[in-house]
């Protein structure tokens, strides 16, 4: 369906993601969610981490990513941006309490001892 709205505007707008807003404040209306949606926004401490993170999380991920290009070859920068979500599984582990089963850990090593490799070559 997104591929078919990718090529069709029904609005005809040049701008694709004013028509995504557009789509998206239509079927909020239909389902009817709007007095779910001014609760969330109502959530001070909720919305300041979120904004947070929009803002810092994508700029600092650019940031040193692009810094760690000064320094290393592209693929191996590649390499490491890649395996962010494995990096992420001690903190939700710690944080969050989530049982990982040993599988994903054999694959979160094997993940990590390439890149190690890469970086050893």
């Amino acid at each position: 369906m997104g591929l078919i709205f990718s090529k069709y505007n029904p609005l005809g707008d040049p701008n694709p993601n004013l028509s995504r807003v557009y789509c998206l404040y239509i079927i909020i209306t239909l389902r009817q969610k709007w007095p779910e949606i001014r609760s969330a926004l109502r959530h001070k401490k909720a919305m300041g981490h979120i904004a947070a993170g929009a803002i810092l999380g994508p700029f600092i991920g650019v940031a040193f990513s692009l810094l760690a290009l000064q320094y290393a070859p592209a693929g191996v920068v590649s390499s490491l941006t890649s395996i962010s979500p494995i990096l992420i599984i001690p903190f939700s582990i710690g944080v969050y309490k989530e049982k990982v089963l040993p599988k994903e850990i054999l694959g979160a090593l094997i993940s990590i001892i390439g890149v190690v490799l890469l970086f050893l070559r």
